[in-house]
């Protein structure tokens, strides 16, 4: 995939959404085939300065938490673009921009009804309503978009890319042109996966919905092109239909580098007959976690408030962050609390230690309980999982 072009695909599913994670285990650990030890025979390897923490849970905090990595997409991106193209518009206020590396090529956009559509040139520094305009995504030749204010016809145009005379003997070594087609509308693409800072090791699903409205569509085609970090695309897939319009493929991230890339393309055809597009793209952040979570090893209701002790494994020497969410029993956001540490390889125990002036009374549960291994940038989750955990002993 070229420079420009891998540029251009990383922003073109215009991301709206934070990352969050989501998914629940049995409360031990199936992986966890190690024989419980006693607390008292784990070690404790800290910090120098005491790295625990605790806070109010606000909800917001507690979907977040328990949300998935989400983008949004009403563009879609068409590469290497060569002679003609059609491209499906499905809203009123659409913009079209044509990236061409020749800059005495002849662009021409027709409507649906054959009608000459005007282009104008624009500025690389500028933002013709594509969000792809940038310099550094446009090094050489042109840019030639619609005006912003032009209203477009629902259908299919046609895009024809003519170049200049002789250019045909210096084609070789240029790419095409990237169209850009922004519908502005209703109709977007989601994309999310179940998991990220993924061990590599472990599976993660990648899942597309396209929705008009708000309503999944059924009539789609999903394909995922995944990515290494350094470019290069590692697998094409198209995408298994799970029903209600999603679509689904699971892949493990391990020849996909720190930050792999995953562009999927959809396209479909709307309740209403219309032809569509959509691009999308995820970014999975992964590597191997050095520490294992095991299990909930040990909980108590002091003078200052109720401590959990999280035991986990440690193949790996490194730095290490644990959290967990606390909450009461029918899920009302109670507390959250966190805690580091700098651990050699054995056996070990972190505390989470939830302040007494944040407990509700009656019956609590610990939920999105995670270990993370931050020795490295970005931080990798243990490939094991606690679920949802209820607080019993301490409380009674």
């Amino acid at each position: 995939m070229t420079t420009r072009g891998w540029a251009l695909g990383l922003v073109a599913a215009g991301v709206l959404g934070g990352a969050g994670f989501y998914g629940s285990l049995p409360a031990k650990s199936e992986s966890a085939k190690d024989h419980p030890v006693p607390v008292s025979a784990l070690a404790t390897t800290t910090l120098e300065t005491a790295a625990t923490d605790c806070g109010r849970l606000t909800p917001e905090e507690l979907a977040l938490s328990s949300s998935r990595e989400e983008t949004v997409s009403t563009r879609y991106v068409l590469e290497g673009v060569a002679g003609e193209a059609l491209l499906p518009v499905t809203g009123e206020r659409a913009c079209i921009g044509v990236f061409a590396d020749d800059e005495a090529s002849k662009v021409t956009l027709l409507t649906p009804s054959a009608m000459r559509v005007p282009t104008q040139l624009v500025p690389r520094d500028v933002d013709p309503g594509t969000a792809l305009s940038r310099a550094d995504e446009v090094a050489v030749g042109k840019v030639e978009a619609t005006p912003r204010d032009l209203t477009t016809m629902p259908g299919l145009y046609r895009l024809r890319i003519e170049p200049a005379a002789g250019a045909e003997r210096r084609r070789e070594g240029r790419r095409g042109a990237t169209v850009v087609v922004n519908d502005n509308n209703d109709l977007a693409l989601h994309t999310w996966l179940t998991d990220n800072l993924v061990d590599a090791r472990q599976t993660t699903e990648i899942h597309a919905q396209a929705r008009d409205g708000g309503k999944p569509l059924e009539k789609v085609k999903a394909t995922a092109r995944i990515y290494h970090e350094n470019g290069t695309l590692v697998l094409t897939r198209e995408m298994t239909a799970l029903g209600n319009g999603d679509f689904g493929l699971k892949i493990r991230p391990t020849q996909l580098g720190r930050f792999g890339k995953v562009i999927i393309d959809a396209e479909g055809v709307t309740a209403s007959g219309l032809q569509f597009k959509r691009t999308g793209l995820l970014e999975i952040a992964s590597g191997v976690a050095g520490g294992r979570l095991m299990r909930i090893a040990g909980e108590r209701l002091t003078d200052r408030g109720l401590e959990v002790d999280l035991e986990y494994i440690v193949t790996r020497a490194g730095r290490f962050h644990a959290r967990a969410n606390l909450t009461t029993a029918d899920g009302k956001p109670v507390a959250w609390a966190q805690a580091a540490a700098e651990a050699a390889m054995g056996r070990h125990v972190m505390t989470l230690r939830f302040d007494r002036n944040l407990l509700a009374p009656g019956k609590l549960a610990l939920r999105d309980i995670e270990l993370t291994d931050v020795t490295e940038f970005p931080g990798v989750k243990s490939p094991t999982r606690i679920g949802t955990y209820a607080v019993e002993r301490a409380l009674q």
